[in-house]
């Protein structure tokens, strides 16, 4: 089945949400070419969460390990101590649209 990526970013909301937007497009591409079924990010109380539905684990993996991916959180300087990470075998989900929530 599909696999649920969560990352929980802490610090800053405004700058957060400033870095997201900054590499988002980058980031796009890199879901797309990985097979990324659906992407979304909220802001929080603490920072930003961001959620990544993956066709599979090796999927989602292989975009971990993409150098794309690897240079924006270089570039961004959002130290990994900041980032809480869960992954979750999915068991159902639905799509209820196509289009974009921007």
């Amino acid at each position: 089945m599909a696999y649920l990526t969560i990352a929980r970013i802490k610090g800053d909301r405004d700058q957060l949400l400033e870095t997201y937007r900054r590499y988002s497009g980058v980031m796009s591409g890199v879901g797309r070419d990985h097979d990324q079924i659906a992407h979304t990010a909220a802001e929080t109380d603490d920072g930003l969460m961001i959620v990544n539905l993956w066709r599979s684990e090796a999927d989602s993996e292989a975009a971990a390990r993409d150098s794309r991916r690897l240079d924006v959180l270089e570039e961004s300087g959002i130290d990994a101590d900041r980032f809480r990470r869960e992954h979750h075998d999915v068991v159902d989900y639905v799509l209820f649209a196509d289009s974009a929530g921007t």
